[in-house]
């Protein structure tokens, strides 16, 4: 009797929590996550998640095969266009910026010479573009193919292996951070709430968190997929990614994990090709590249007009719920 009521009373909880994330965080209005999907089930922070998903073993062995090692052309490449250079260090610098503004928010000391620790660090690009200005930075990686590959200078401040296991080293290192940065990290790992917490061990009161996640399940996909203009879920990475986040979804984790959001916006606006059926390049993959293209074209050119408005306008779209990919910056929250 006394277990049943035990499993009564965390089963009632469970559904208080279930509920607890649109009612902070709201939705627009006459909006609502649907939990109608077989691969994924919309968890208590509002998010999406895997319903099978690899052993811990299996997603190693999957990552050291197919995205650390060899050039595949879906992980990287091995020579970028210039336009695709472009958008990458124009993307760098707006991010820079609101490194930058966040920064001031949370009163931090050393805005002239500050570190950051870039988690998932790949080619190098974000931690070139800081190096050169003079902030401390370091890395992690599962590999270091991709880093060699481009910076091979930067190897000498790469921890390479799992975060999971180099993150709590930091901690008992006593390591601390300005700028943690973390780009499409979330999205796989097996246990985000443990990695926020371990991460949260490395910032301090004046340290800011950067994660971008891709925006899956978006208001655009579902009512594309409502009206037939999706057939599937293409952007499902089984086993792969076993987080689908949203931004309301994003911030109750992050919340839960004792963060507050300081800021956020959207990222990469390819979706928008989705409108027009002749470059759905979902339901048309020959379009996919033209698609990002034109993306990236007029990404670039916003940049080139303003790079402090291009923001403005992606903060305004990513509150919308826009942007292939979301963006939110967080602090450690006040006890």
């Amino acid at each position: 009797m006394k277990q049943a009521a035990e499993n009564k009373k965390n089963e009632n909880r469970k559904k208080m929590t279930n509920t607890e994330w649109k009612g902070k965080n709201g939705l627009p209005k006459g909006w609502e996550y649907e939990d109608s999907f077989r691969p994924v089930f919309l968890n208590r922070y509002g998010y999406y998640e895997l319903r099978s998903k690899n052993t811990r073993q299996e997603r190693d062995k999957n990552f050291e095969e197919n995205y650390f090692q060899e050039y595949s052309g879906a992980t990287y490449l091995k020579d970028y266009p210039q336009e695709e250079l472009d958008f990458v260090k124009n993307k760098i610098e707006e991010r820079a910026l609101v490194v930058e503004e966040n920064l001031k928010k949370v009163d931090n000391p050393r805005l002239d010479g500050y570190s950051l620790l870039d988690i998932g660090c790949g080619e190098g690009f974000l931690m070139q573009y800081f190096y050169e200005r003079g902030v401390t930075v370091e890395g992690i990686d599962c590999g270091s193919y991709a880093l060699k590959s481009f910076h091979p200078h930067l190897l000498q401040y790469l921890r390479q292996g799992e975060m999971e296991e180099l993150v709590p080293q930091m901690a008992r290192q006593e390591k601390t951070f300005d700028v943690i940065n973390m780009d499409r990290i979330l999205d796989m790992v097996l246990e985000p709430e443990r990695c926020l917490r371990m991460v949260r061990e490395l910032m301090t009161g004046h340290s800011i968190l950067v994660i971008k996640v891709a925006n899956n399940y978006s208001h655009l996909q579902q009512t594309f997929m409502k009206c037939g203009e999706l057939q599937e879920e293409y952007w499902l990475d089984d086993p792969d990614h076993t987080g689908y986040f949203n931004r309301e979804g994003l911030i109750c984790l992050l919340e839960k994990q004792g963060f507050t959001l300081l800021d956020f916006y959207g990222d990469t606006f390819v979706d928008f090709q989705l409108v027009n059926p002749y470059s759905n390049y979902y339901e048309r993959p020959e379009t996919g590249k033209a698609a990002h293209r034109t993306a990236v074209r007029l990404e670039n050119l916003f940049h080139t007009l303003s790079v402090k408005e291009t923001i403005e306008l992606y903060r305004i779209l990513g509150n919308m719920g826009f942007g292939r990919e979301i963006v939110g910056v967080f602090r450690k929250s006040v006890i």
